[in-house]
């Protein structure tokens, strides 16, 4: 049986440091892109002042917002009322990645990655937000829910090279389209055009 691989989060200039995850992730998100919609607050014609009106953010030649990568992760630390941790220790790793709030320069912002087998990412921790669910007798939170955000690289990129490493210069290459029409049992979801 292969050895299970675990996702950790790193910084990528120091990656022998590695957070590793308790239990690996069932669903990792990704969105990338600009955002098309920002709304903001200006007088509607009537002068009333509180509508909210879509305002283009940015101009379709300016660069794209680059991309989002949204994942939960699970933590427990309960083994019995005699055997248990606060949860925190192990969840405050990654919010040390967190911007630092002073000021607005990337140095305030330390990048990590996120690594899951051939998957990389590579970006800023965006959001950081805690569920904690269970408590110990005397109210130590010994399990959480931690739900991150990283804007960074582009996801494909990342994993192209990283693929790249790990399989002796193959990188990821797109499918070529399908040109065989579908089988007969499926053929119902794609009628034909009558001329």
């Amino acid at each position: 049986m292969a050895d299970l691989e675990k996702a950790f989060i790193c910084d990528p200039d120091a990656p022998g440091k590695k957070y590793y995850v308790q239990f690996n992730p069932n669903t990792l998100e990704y969105s990338a892109g600009r955002s098309k919609n920002a709304y903001k607050g200006v007088s509607a014609p009537d002068g009333q002042g509180s509508a909210r009106e879509p305002q283009l953010q940015s101009s379709p030649l300016t660069e794209p917002e680059g991309s989002l990568l949204s994942v939960k992760l699970f933590y427990h630390t309960y083994a019995g009322p005699d055997n248990f941790s606060d949860v925190r220790a192990k969840i405050y790793n990654i919010r040390a990645f967190l911007p630092s709030g002073r000021g607005n320069s990337d140095a305030s912002s330390p990048r990590l990655q996120f690594a899951w087998g051939t998957l990389a990412y590579i970006g800023t921790l965006e959001s950081f937000h805690v569920s904690y669910q269970m408590f110990s007798h005397d109210g130590t939170p010994v399990q959480a829910e931690v739900s991150i955000s990283i804007r960074g690289e582009d996801l494909d990129i990342s994993a192209q090279s990283n693929n790249q490493a790990q399989s002796g210069g193959k990188g990821l290459e797109p499918e070529a389209a399908d040109e065989d029409p579908p089988p007969d049992d499926i053929a119902w979801l794609f009628p034909e055009e009558e001329e």
